[in-house]
Formats: structure tokens, C-alpha cells, sequence
């Protein structure tokens, strides 16, 4: 690496890869080459990201650049890593950066079988839109690993971006994606749950979510704030047996799919309160009851 601020090339060109653009080159980082599956994508973000990058194939765009980052789909990283590798157009100490949630940089063995230095870097936060993705980056974790030299480039470039860079272990990104997916996309089933229980009490769809999401709101404000056992409120915290058998009762009744979600959050939630020291032995052990 030749310089403080290594020329950019993205491989690439959806909604991650153009904001990691954007964001570097208003960090100061050249971005000089973008190439994408259709070069009508590539010139968009090419557009958006500015300062006139070539628009190229990836084998070229590798190989005019010091860091590269492939930001394409999880499953196009070990064909895209094999035939960048085969290309032969990186430069010696290039360093290859993949923004995969769920894969190791030993994804991209045939690269660090080319002389390149791999990592990946995962910014841990949802991005609908380059708009919104630009705005949400700054402030966000980045979990990165991979060999040292790449490591300190990517953590470096995240630093760079307003990003928290926390270093992860590789074979820890499975568990660390999964973290992601129950904070973020489980959130999400979890809700539908709720609303498809307003519905079987009469509320239809539309209220039920309006009324549930300041509630949602407010939990996952007091959870960022004060933590899970602080925060966790309602009857398994209280200790209220009954409520959680009436609750159950109901569910059994109606919607045998979501008395069993019922009862396996519940579960937790039990193990939860008595962490916190919010219910004693004998009443974690009647709401286990209840909810077996």
C-alpha cells in the first residue's frame, strides 16, 4: 500500500457498493474504477459516486486500484475471487476486501493464492437505498477480519467512513450474521406475529400495526439505552402465571403456530427475568410450567 488514502476500485454496483463509494471518496479516498454485471448499473454508481471513475470490466477495475472491494452478492464472492485470480491483473500487495455479513475473507483463497492481502468488512446496519444507506452509515459498527495487512486497511477505511471498526474473528462470522439476523430481520417476522395476533382479537391489520410500532419503538430505545434486562417488561418480568396461561390458552385456540412462538420466546424470556433478577426459582419454575 502506497499511500494514506489507497486508490478505491468497486466491484460491484448496488446499494452497498455505491455508498461505500460515495462515502470514500468524500473521505478522501480516489475512487478510480467501478464495474458491475451490466454496465448501465456500473455508470450509475459510477455517476453518484463522482470524480469520473472508469467504468470497466472487474478483471480491469482490479487491477488499477490498491484496495478492492467486491460488493456483490454472497454467493458471486467465490466466482468472482476465482476469476479475478485467474485474470492476472492485480498488482503486486493489492488488498481484496469482500462486505459479506456471513463469509470469512477465506472465501478469497485464490486471490491470497495471487500475492493479494484478503479481509472483509461488514458494515452492521440495513440499507434500503443509497439515500437512506449514505445517511446511515456514519455511526454504524463494522466488524472486520482477515490477514493483518488487509485488516489494518479495511479497519482503517472504516474508521475513515464515521464507522465503529471492531475487529472479528473469522470462523465467528456465521454466529455474528446470525446476531444480525435475529436483531434485524427476526424483528421483522416477529412483528408480523404480533399483528396477525391483533387480528385473531378483532383489530384489523392497519391499526394493529400503528398501535404496536411506538410500543416497538419505545423497546428498542430502551434496550439500546439500558440493555435487555432492563428493559424487559410485561408478565413473565412480573411473575404473573396466570396471564401467561391466558395467554396461552388463547393462542392454543386459535393459531397453534403462534402459541409454539409463543412458548419458545417465552422460554427465553423466563431464563431472561430470572438473569435480572427480576423473579425468584419458584416462580421462574411455574411459568416453565405454563409454558411447556
Amino acid at each position: 500500500m502506497t499511500r494514506a488514502r489507497p486508490d478505491i476500485a468497486i466491484i460491484g454496483a448496488g446499494v452497498v457498493g455505491t455508498t461505500l463509494g460515495i462515502a470514500a471518496r468524500r473521505a478522501g479516498y480516489p475512487v478510480v474504477a467501478v464495474a458491475s454485471r451490466t454496465a448501465a448499473s456500473a455508470r450509475k454508481a459510477a455517476r453518484l459516486i463522482g470524480g469520473e471513475p472508469s467504468v470497466c470490466s472487474a478483471a480491469e477495475a482490479a487491477g488499477r486500484a490498491e484496495l478492492v472491494l467486491l460488493t456483490v452478492s454472497d454467493d458471486a464472492i467465490a466466482p468472482v475471487a476465482a476469476a479475478l485470480a485467474g485474470a492476472g491483473t492485480l498488482r503486486a500487495g493489492t488488498v481484496v476486501a469482500h462486505c459479506s455479513g456471513a463469509l470469512a475473507a477465506e472465501v478469497l483463497a485464490p486471490l491470497a493464492a495471487a500475492g493479494a492481502s484478503v479481509a472483509s468488512m461488514h458494515p452492521l446496519q440495513t440499507f434500503p437505498s443509497v439515500l437512506v444507506a449514505v445517511d446511515r452509515l456514519p455511526g454504524c459498527h463494522c466488524f472486520c477480519e482477515g490477514d493483518s495487512a488487509a485488516l489494518s486497511v479495511v479497519m482503517q477505511l472504516a474508521g475513515d467512513l464515521g464507522c465503529v471498526p471492531i475487529e472479528l474473528a473469522g470462523d465467528r462470522k456465521a454466529l455474528y450474521h446470525a446476531a444480525a439476523c435475529m436483531a434485524c430481520n427476526y424483528l421483522a417476522t416477529l412483528q408480523e406475529a404480533a399483528i396477525a395476533t391483533a387480528v385473531l382479537a378483532g383489530i384489523d391489520a392497519e391499526p394493529a400495526r400503528s398501535a404496536l410500532a411506538p410500543l416497538v419503538a419505545a423497546t428498542v430505545d430502551n434496550i439500546a439505552a439500558f440493555g435487555p434486562q432492563r428493559a424487559l417488561t410485561g408478565p413473565i418480568a412480573r411473575g404473573d402465571v396466570n396471564t401467561v396461561a391466558t395467554h396461552l390458552a388463547a393462542l392454543d385456540a386459535t393459531d397453534g403456530d403462534l402459541a409454539e412462538l409463543y412458548r419458545q420466546l417465552g422460554r427465553r424470556t423466563v431464563r431472561l427475568a430470572r438473569k435480572a433478577g427480576r423473579i425468584d426459582e419458584a416462580t421462574a419454575r411455574r411459568l416453565m410450567d405454563a409454558l411447556r
